[in-house]
């Protein structure tokens, strides 16, 4: 179980902002990190009741190998909001469980980061106590997307189009979590001044609490 006064930060930014860099830098600096990506994953990877929900739901088309295929998930809910809801609907309940068990598991971290696309439309919005939202130019955010070979730029701003802004999570966050401090990260420049901005950001929020 962890402590009553142990903080849960929850870390979003869009595509390609860095906030899987960032919670590295916050992982180096001593926070426990929980990455929604990798969570999905394994549920994708070792779920068979979610990997049939899927199949169920998409089609026979989006499975490779029995497991739901995330490439041919991909090219359907990044274009059909419709879909992307629907597959949403079918894995946040398990995410959110599955978050549940990690953060209940004994740390010695003063704080546990939930690294998330959607960490405050998701399942664990209700238990977070600060927000780290990372930020960059669009012209940034599609550099870096492409440069990891998994996205064309023509996809990424494609997908970009249809998240949320900053503005928006930080809007979204005070509605349901009220009183709770939100933490805005830039990330335009080079990894020197990134790290120092996590550096000072991590001091900042274990202070406030």
């Amino acid at each position: 179980m962890m402590p009553d006064d142990h903080i849960v930060i929850g870390l979003t930014g869009n595509l390609g902002a860095g906030k899987s860099t960032v919670g590295r830098i916050a992982g180096d600096l001593g926070a426990r990190v929980i990455d929604s990506d990798q969570t999905v994953r394994d549920l994708l990877a070792n779920d068979p009741e979610l990997a049939t929900t899927i199949q169920d739901a998409f089609g026979s088309e989006v499975m490779l190998d029995g497991r739901p295929d995330r490439a041919a998930l991909a090219r359907i809910v990044f274009n059909d909001s419709d879909a992307l809801a629907r597959l949403e609907e079918l894995i946040y309940p398990r995410v959110g469980e599955r978050t549940a068990e990690l953060l209940a598991e004994p740390t010695t971290a003063p704080a546990t980061i939930i690294e998330a696309i959607k960490v405050v439309e998701g399942p664990s919005v209700q238990r977070l106590d600060a927000l780290w939202i990372v930020e960059s130019t669009p012209e940034l955010q599609v550099e870096r997307a492409a440069a990891t070979g998994r996205i064309r730029p023509a996809e990424a701003r494609r997908r970009l189009a249809v998240q949320s802004s900053a503005d928006d999570k930080e809007r979204l966050f005070r509605a349901r979590r009220g009183g709770r401090p939100v933490w805005r990260i830039d990330n335009g420049a080079d990894i020197d001044a990134l790290e120092l901005r996590v550096a000072a950001v991590w001091r900042e929020t274990l202070e406030r609490d």
